[in-house]
């Protein structure tokens, strides 16, 4: 993994620590844009960091997703409540709200607000996966929300936990289990994310599976896991994929990362990222 550090954004051209929602201070982006005059087609990033931890800028959640400026895409970097503020399902509000913003300020900061691909790892692969279901579901706006839809062209989610009751039975399973609960514990990230332990929540965690949340309508996903994540077991993008099949959803992409770990470099080597630019590209076409 990438030494945890900070991008200096005074090396970019944009407009930085915007804030795209009042509900509180955390809610900020930074549009980063590339040369030219747009309106630019938009990768948001959305960072991980067990839903308690990390930041916009830090190098490994945003620096693949950078590469986009050369490419002729704006970049936004999307900030949202942490679990120490707010508990599921506020920071899904948050992304929603992100990107109905993105929308409404389209012309302001030269958008195209109908070309946007979502893009994340960790638990900003969880937001990613939810940001492309959840359009329909007005369960995540709020009072001040717009009417805008928040339809987007396109996901990446990397290594996303999806059904936080099968994690720790899932490692087990693989032999990768530590040698005490990972995410059973009650003070686990996915325990403090929903607000309880999961393991005495099971309503609260069904409302914060993605997979509640499949329609045929989705947009096209592109999913991978390593097969030796530590962390969040790759079965749970394996389950996800499946489950969505059956819902009758063809346009999903899922790949494992032979011999990649949580985090691992292995998703970010030249020929894999050329791999995700392509598919960006399919999306936005």
């Amino acid at each position: 993994m990438r030494e945890r550090k900070q991008i200096d954004v005074t090396k970019y051209q944009g407009n930085f620590d915007v804030q795209y929602s009042p509900v509180s201070s955390t809610c900020k982006m930074d549009i980063f844009l590339p040369e030219g005059n747009g309106p630019f087609p938009v990768i948001v990033s959305i960072h991980g960091g067990a839903f308690k931890k990390c930041d916009k800028r830090d190098e490994e959640m945003i620096l693949d997703m950078l590469h986009g400026l050369d490419k002729g895409y704006a970049v936004i970097g999307v900030n949202y409540r942490l679990s120490g503020e707010a508990q599921f399902p506020e920071p899904v509000k948050d992304i929603k709200q992100a990107i109905r913003f993105i929308k409404d300020h389209a012309d302001e900061y030269h958008l195209n607000k109908d070309k946007i691909v979502v893009w994340g790892g960790s638990a900003g692969g969880y937001f990613s996966l939810m940001a492309g279901l959840i359009d329909c579901y007005d369960m995540f706006d709020d009072e001040y929300s717009s009417t805008t839809d928040t339809k987007i062209q396109g996901l990446i989610a990397w290594f996303p936990p999806v059904n936080f009751a099968n994690m720790d039975d899932q490692l087990k399973e693989s032999g990768l289990l530590k040698d005490y609960p990972d995410h059973d514990d009650e003070q686990s990230p996915e325990s403090l994310f929903i607000g309880g332990p999961i393991t005495q929540n099971s309503d609260c965690v069904q409302k914060a599976n993605p997979e509640t949340y499949l329609h045929i309508n989705v947009c096209p996903m592109f999913i991978q896991h390593g097969r030796i994540d530590r962390i969040v077991p790759y079965q749970q993008s394996e389950d996800f994929v499946k489950k969505a099949k059956e819902c009758g959803i063809q346009n999903i992409q899922y790949e494992i990362i032979e011999n990649a770990d949580h985090g691992d470099l292995l998703f970010s080597t030249p020929e894999n990222i050329a791999k995700v630019y392509q598919f960006i590209e399919k999306c936005l076409r």
